[in-house]
C-alpha cells in the first residue's frame, strides 16, 4: 500500500505524484501482459505487484557500437519544439547546454531544434505575458497580464537558479531605483500591520492589514453582517474563512502526519487521500464561485506543499514576467519561428516525426527526431494528432484536463491615486483589495509604490478567476485594435471606477469624491480574458476530481518520440517551475527509449541525471527518479511499435521481441523474483 511521509525530503504534492506515477506505470504494464495474444510473452515478462516502490526497470540494451569517438562524425539529433512559451525556450536553453557539455567530452552526438511559435515576437513566452501602455521607462506603466509573482521557496527552486543563469538579481527599488529590467524586486503580498488594505463584502467597506483587523476595526466577529439569520457558529466567525478552509481539510493533513509517526509508515491518510480525490472542494465544503471545482485533493497537497515559513520572501521581475522570456530568447542559440502554427504531427517511423505547419496559404513539413509539445492541451487537442501514435488516455486526457479561467483588468491613472489621495489610508505597501464586487480582487503593484506622485500609474485592478472571470470577461472586446477595444469596453470601464470607488471609500473620503478623483485620473485601460486567447485555450492547469489521479499520470509518459511538456505535465501546474520540470524528465525519459539506436544519448542522458547547484538545466524533478523515467522510457518503445505496427509502417512484432529489441529484462525479473 503506497503512504506519504511528511519527514521525507520530497513535498507531499512530489510524494502523491510520484505514487500515481508508479501506479499508471503497473497498470499500464501489467494490461499489456495481461492482454497479449501471444501468451508465450507472459513467461519471459512479469506482471508488476502492488508495492508502494516500482521494481527495477529493463535497462538500455548496450550498445556494441565502436566507441572511438574521436573518429566518429557527430550524430545530430533534431527536435522538433512546439511553442515558445517558458517550455518551449527552456527547451532550447537545456539542448544548447548539452550540446556545450557534449562538446566538451568529445561525444559525437549534437542536437539542432526549431522551436515553433503561433503566435508573434510581442508574445514570446506564451503565458509570461507583460502588456506595456507605453510612457517613460521610469513610469513603469506595466502589468503582468500572466504570471506575476514568485516565491522563493524549495518547490521554485529550479526557477530561480533560472534566474540566476539569466543574471536576474534580487534588489530592492528603494535602495536601487535605477535596477535594470529583468532585476527581482519584492513583492507585496499584504501590507505591514501598520498600514492597510480594503475590504469589501455585502456592501461594507472597512479597512485592515488582515481579516482579524477587519474585525477588530468593525468591533465585532461578523465585520460584514453576513450571519443575518443568527444560524453561523460564533466561533466560525471568529476566526475568519480561511482558518474555516485549514479547520475543514485539517483531517486529512493529521492523518497524514499520523501516517509518518508510525513505525512502518501507516496508510489511513493515503486512503482517506484517495477517498476524497473524488471530491471537489465544493462538495467538501458546499460553497465558493467555481473556485473549489478543482479535487479536494489538490487543496489540500496545495495547502501542505506551501506550508514554509511565514518569512517567505515573494518576488516579481521589473519590466514584468515577460522579461524572463525574452532573456531566455536572447540565451538560445536558434531563435523561435513565430507566425508558424503547428496543424498537424504525424510519427512515421522510429525516431521520425513530421509538423505540419499551416500559416494562411503556407504550407510546410518538417520532419524531426522527435517532437517536444510544449503547448497548452487546449491548443494541442486541436491539432490533427491521428497519426501523432497518441494512446487513448492521453487523448482523453489531452480533451478533458481541466484548465482555470481567469481574467485581468488593468487601469493607468495620471498618477497612483490609492498611494496619494486617500489620506489616512493611502496603500504604501502594496498587497491586495478584497470583494465580493464585481472586481474581486486588486492587486496594488510593488514596482511603482516608490514612483513620484507625478508620474503616471498603473493599477491591476481586477483578478478573477472561474466563474467571476466569466462574467466580467463578457463585457472584454476581442477587437485586435486597442483604441477600438478601450472603445467598445466602456461599460466594464464604468463598472471598475464605479467599483474601485466603493472598495476604497474610507472615513475621510465618500464614494462619490472618489468616483470623480478615479474617473478624472483615468488614461487607459487594458482587459485580458485567457479564456479567449486562441493561443492558450485557458490560464492554467486546474485539475477537477481524479484527473490528476487518472489522466495527468498517463500525459507525462512519452507518446513513443512525442513528448508532452508544459506546466500541466508537472504536479506543480500553474507555476513557471513546472513548465521547466516537464521539460527535464520529458527529455530524459525519451532519451531512455532511444539509446539502443543513438547509443550516444546515454552520455546526454548521464548529464540530465546529474544535479549541480544551480543549475537549472539538470537534474529530474523531485517527483521523478531514474527508474521512473527508465520505466517511461521502456512505456515510450511500446507505444511507439504499437502505433508503427498499426500504420502498417513497420513488421508486426510481439511485445517480447518489442522490450527485448531494447531492453535487458533481467533485472526486472531478479527484482521481482526476489520480493
Amino acid at each position: 500500500m503506497s503512504v506519504l511521509d511528511l519527514n521525507s525530503d520530497l513535498s507531499i504534492r512530489n510524494q502523491w505524484a510520484r505514487q500515481h506515477i508508479n501506479r499508471a506505470i503497473r497498470q499500464d504494464w501489467n494490461a499489456i501482459l495481461e492482454h497479449s495474444n501471444d501468451k508465450s510473452e507472459l513467461g519471459s515478462l512479469p506482471l508488476i505487484p502492488k508495492a508502494s516502490e516500482l521494481p527495477h526497470a529493463p535497462a538500455p540494451q548496450k550498445s556494441s557500437a565502436p566507441h572511438d569517438h574521436g573518429a566518429q562524425k557527430p550524430r545530430v539529433i533534431k527536435i522538433g519544439v512546439i511553442g515558445a512559451g517558458a517550455a518551449g525556450l527552456f527547451t532550447g536553453m537545456v539542448l544548447d547546454y548539452l550540446n556545450s557539455e557534449l562538446k566538451k567530452g568529445s561525444i559525437p552526438l549534437a542536437f539542432e531544434y526549431d522551436i515553433h511559435e503561433a503566435a508573434g515576437p510581442d508574445r514570446v513566452g506564451g503565458r509570461l505575458f507583460t502588456y506595456n501602455f507605453g510612457g517613460q521607462r521610469d513610469t513603469h506603466d506595466y502589468y503582468d497580464v500572466g504570471a506575476m509573482r514568485f516565491p522563493d521557496n524549495p518547490v521554485m527552486k529550479r526557477t530561480f537558479e533560472l534566474f540566476g543563469r539569466l543574471g536576474m538579481e534580487k534588489t530592492d527599488l528603494k535602495t536601487n531605483p535605477n535596477a535594470p529590467d529583468g532585476s527581482l524586486i519584492p513583492y507585496y503580498m499584504a501590507p505591514s500591520p501598520s498600514n492597510t488594505n480594503p475590504w469589501c463584502y455585502n456592501d461594507i467597506t472597512i479597512w485592515g492589514a488582515s481579516y482579524q483587523s477587519v474585525q477588530t476595526s468593525a468591533g465585532t466577529v461578523d465585520p460584514f453582517q453576513v450571519d443575518t439569520d443568527k444560524s453561523i457558529d460564533p466561533k466560525l466567525l471568529k476566526v475568519g474563512p480561511d482558518e474555516v478552509v485549514k479547520a475543514n481539510i485539517e483531517p486529512l493533513r493529521q492523518a497524514l502526519k499520523e501516517d509518518a509517526e508510525q513505525t512502518p509508515p501507516g496508510d489511513k491518510g493515503w486512503k482517506m487521500m484517495m477517498e476524497y480525490d473524488t471530491y471537489s472542494t465544493r462538495q467538501f465544503l458546499g460553497t465558493g464561485t467555481d473556485w473549489y471545482d478543482q479535487a479536494h485533493s489538490e487543496t489540500v497537497l496545495e495547502s501542505l506543499d506551501f506550508e514554509f515559513s511565514p518569512d517567505t520572501k515573494w518576488f516579481c521581475v521589473l519590466g514584468g514576467a515577460q522579461q524572463l522570456a525574452k532573456k531566455m530568447e536572447e540565451r538560445i542559440a536558434r531563435k523561435p519561428n513565430y507566425h508558424n502554427p503547428v496543424a498537424a504531427i504525424r510519427a512515421l517511423d522510429k525516431m521520425k516525426v513530421e509538423l505540419r505547419i499551416e500559416a494562411g496559404k503556407r504550407l510546410e513539413i518538417r520532419s524531426y527526431d522527435a517532437v517536444m509539445a510544449t503547448t497548452t492541451l487546449g491548443c494541442l487537442g486541436r491539432m490533427d494528432t491521428r497519426q501523432a501514435g497518441l494512446r487513448y488516455p492521453v487523448k482523453q486526457a489531452i480533451r478533458s484536463l481541466g484548465y482555470g479561467q481567469s481574467c485581468k483588468v488593468a487601469i493607468k491613472f495620471d498618477h497612483a491615486w490609492w498611494i496619494h489621495d486617500l489620506k489616512d489610508f493611502n496603500i504604501r505597501e502594496a498587497g491586495l483589495g478584497h470583494s465580493d464586487l464585481a472586481l474581486r480582487t486588486c492587486v496594488y503593484p510593488s514596482y511603482n509604490i516608490y514612483d513620484d506622485k507625478s508620474k503616471t500609474a498603473v493599477l491591476l485592478c481586477s483578478y478573477t478567476w472561474q466563474q467571476d472571470s466569466d462574467r466580467l470577461g463578457c463585457l472584454m472586446s476581442t477587437n485586435k485594435d486597442h483604441k477600438q477595444k478601450v472603445a467598445d469596453e466602456q461599460v466594464l470601464k464604468e463598472l471598475l471606477l464605479r467599483d474601485l470607488a466603493i472598495l476604497h471609500r474610507n472615513s475621510q473620503i465618500s464614494e462619490q469624491d472618489l468616483y470623480k478623483i478615479i474617473s478624472k485620473s483615468y488614461v487607459d485601460h487594458h482587459a485580458y480574458s485567457w479564456t479567449e486567447d486562441a493561443n492558450t485555450a485557458g490560464a492554467f492547469a486546474f485539475f477537477r476530481p481524479q484527473q490528476f489521479s487518472s489522466m495527468w499520470n498517463r500525459v507525462i509518459q512519452p507518446s513513443g518520440d512525442v513528448i508532452i511538456a508544459g506546466e500541466a505535465s508537472s504536479p506543480h501546474h500553474a507555476w513557471v517551475v513546472g513548465a521547466l520540470e516537464s521539460v527535464i524528465h520529458g527529455l530524459h525519459s525519451w532519451m531512455g527509449s532511444n539509446i539502443t539506436l543513438v547509443p550516444e544519448l546515454k552520455h546526454a542522458r548521464d548529464i540530465l541525471e546529474n544535479a549541480e547547484p544551480g543549475n537549472p538545466f539538470v537534474g529530474l524533478p523531485p517527483y521523478m527518479d531514474v527508474n521512473i523515467s527508465n520505466w517511461h522510457a521502456v512505456m515510450g518503445v511500446v507505444s511507439r511499435d504499437k502505433h508503427l505496427e498499426k500504420m502498417g509502417t513497420s513488421d508486426k512484432s510481439n511485445l517480447l521481441s518489442t522490450v527485448l529489441s531494447h531492453f535487458d529484462v533481467e533485472v526486472l525479473k531478479k527484482d521481482i523474483s526476489a520480493r
